[in-house]
Order: structure tokens, then sequence, then C-alpha cells
């Protein structure tokens, strides 16, 4: 498929006419037609309305659009990311994560990392769980942070574990259970959570405790961001299931984190792309590993909390 006629139905799109869109990129208006009708001959795809001056996109023309708008941008965006890497120092690392895992580990590894690694520079992507370890295989980034199970078996990774994390219960200073030293899961039996969503990691981790005790859960405040679920249990909306990994870094701010009893731990991994690591891929584990050491040694309650592996 020509590449070229891609990016000429992409300006289209973008401009309206056949005469804009050929100026963009340079070309002649004949030509511009030319190629718009081989490419809807090699899709078999009526994409454009040519009864009025203005070309309309028809509804398959929309479908297609709508399918490959991302891949259109991508291609456009390859000079500029060209430009990036030939400018991007020695000393550079991309890393994929979660947001909480990114504001609960990656940031701590990466100060460490800039505090004895001088020129050094990274990037910190947050994407979804199938994103993060489908591009560190594809080797779309350097390697990934994620808290195990893998989903995607069939996707070729080197996982290294290297934390353990116990569950807890996040809650606000001004709830009963926070006279406990350990919430049992009977304690959270009839309580009102604030939680992620059904589908996703922590909910179904909350699901499956309470369902294994028999307990239904009760959730009236529910949404897709783990940051916004913490936010609603400091606003008195409920409690939730977290880690200390994910909860917030200022607990004692309205909060208050209760180990749930009994041996509930998440493990945490480095994802690597197949074939040679990123040099400073061992570093910033190690990093990362000296920050959650330092948690350890100055907050008491972390140290029950958090295992290295």
């Amino acid at each position: 498929m020509n590449l070229r006629a891609l990016q000429l139905f992409r300006q289209i799109v973008l401009a309206g006419t056949l005469s804009a869109a050929s100026e963009r990129l340079n070309m002649s208006t004949s030509a511009a037609s030319r190629l718009l009708s081989q490419l809807e001959r090699d899709i078999g795809l009526a994409l454009f309305s040519r009864g009025r001056r203005r070309l309309e996109l028809t509804e398959q023309g929309e479908q297609f659009y709508r399918q490959i708008a991302n891949t259109l941008i991508g291609i456009d965006e390859i000079p500029r990311v060209s430009q990036d890497i030939r400018q991007r120092p020695k000393q550079w690392l991309s890393v994929v994560t979660a947001a909480p895992l990114a504001n609960g580990l990656a940031v701590a590894g990466l100060a460490w990392l800039k505090a004895h690694t001088p020129g050094f520079h990274c990037t910190v992507h947050v994407e979804s769980r199938f994103e993060i370890e489908s591009k560190v295989a594809a080797r779309g980034y350097n390697l990934g942070l994620i808290s195990l199970p893998v989903e995607n078996a069939i996707i070729d990774l080197q996982i290294i574990p290297f934390l353990r994390s116990r569950l807890c219960v996040l809650m606000p200073d001004t709830h009963a259970l926070t006279g406990k030293d350990e919430v049992t899961i009977q304690d959270l039996a009839g309580q009102d959570f604030a939680t992620l969503e059904p589908g996703q990691r922590w909910r179904a981790r909350l699901d499956e405790i309470l369902g294994a005790a028999g307990h239904a859960i009760t959730a009236p405040f529910e949404t897709s961001s783990t940051l916004v679920t913490i936010e609603m249990v400091r606003a008195a909306l409920g409690i939730t299931l977290i880690d200390r990994v994910c909860a917030p870094p200022l607990l004692g701010e309205g909060l208050v984190l209760r180990p749930l009893q009994g041996e509930h731990w998440i493990t945490y991994a480095i994802l690597h792309p197949p074939g040679p690591r990123a040099p400073l891929a061992e570093r910033f584990l190690d990093a990362m590993c000296d920050a959650i050491e330092e948690l350890r040694t100055r907050e008491p309650q972390a140290r029950q909390l958090l295992q290295l592996i």
C-alpha cells in the first residue's frame, strides 16, 4: 500500500479539500486525485463522497480513518522521532509503567540515578497493562514496571521479580478500623468501598478476597483511576484495598494504611524485551531497590509492608 496515499488521505480529512491537501504535500491536484483513486481501489472502500465541492467522508471512510488515525499520526511523527533519537544523550533510559507505580517506585529510582549518573536522562510513559507488556516486547521501551502476573503469556518478555508488597486497607483517619493493627477480611464485610471499576486489577483483587470469604462488595463510588480512588478515600467516600507502593507517599494527611491480616502480597517485576538489555536498565533496578531499602529504614511501617526479593 502506498504510504504517500495514506498521508494524502489524512491531509484531505484535516484540510477538507483535495487542493489544500495536495498543496500541503507539494503535489498537483490531478496527481493527488489519481493517488486517492488508487488508494480506494487498493483497499476496496469508497472513502469520500464526491457530489459536493468539499470532499466529505463516507461512512466507510469515517470507520477507516478512526481505525488508522493513530497509525497515520505516527507516520507523520517519524521525522521528529528520528531527530529526537539523534539528539538523545548516551545516558538515556525509557520506562513504561502505570501511573501509581511511576509515582511509587520509578520516580524514587530516577532520583537516585540522577544523583549518581552525570548526564542521565529518562522518559517515563504511562500506559495500560496490555500496552506495557506488548510495547516492551516490541522494544518500544527499554523496560517496563508492572505487578505480576503478566497477562499476555504469548508475548516474549524477560520478567525479573524484585519486590513483594503486602496488601493493605486505605481508610480515612476518622474511620473506626484505624484503631486496629491489622484489618481482617471479616472487618471488611459490609464496608463501603471507593474502588476501581470491575475488570481492573485492584478491583479484581478486592472481589477475589471478599468473594473467597463469601462477602459481597458494596462499592457506591467507582472510578477508572487508582489516583482518584485515593482521593475518594481521603474525602471519606469509602475505604479501598491498596498497597504501600500505590498508596500516596504522604500518609497522615487524612489517610491511614493498615495491613490486611494473612499472607496477601503483590509481586512487582521489571519487564525487559528479548535480547540485550539497555545499559542503564540494571542500574535503574538497583536504584529502585536502594530507594525501597531507604524507605524501609526511614519508615517503620514500610519494614513490615515491603520485602525486596
